[in-house]
């Protein structure tokens, strides 16, 4: 069976977990990890600029894919992190 990897935004520490585990907790500071898809490659915490990007970018995609779950009126969302289109007809 296959590991997902889940990130502390905080921390920058990063952790390999079975794909069962539905959530994981920084054993650094106790923050909620957050899951990252397998095709996505996470930059290093110590490129401060590149890593806040990062998940800034990953929090609005995320939060655009469940407004469009949500909103039948929207049409056509991008992520670019995901290198993905999604369009509704």
């Amino acid at each position: 069976m296959s590991n997902r990897t889940w990130a502390c935004i905080g921390c920058g520490k990063s952790y390999r977990r079975n794909q069962k585990v539905e959530s994981v907790k920084c054993a650094i500071c106790g923050e909620l990890c957050e899951f990252v898809h397998w095709k996505i490659r996470i930059p290093s915490p110590s490129k401060q600029k590149e890593w806040s990007r990062f998940w800034n970018t990953y929090r609005l995609e995320k939060r655009l894919l469940e407004q469009w779950f949500a909103d039948e009126s929207i049409k056509v969302i991008s992520l670019d992190i995901l290198n993905q289109q999604w369009i509704r007809k």
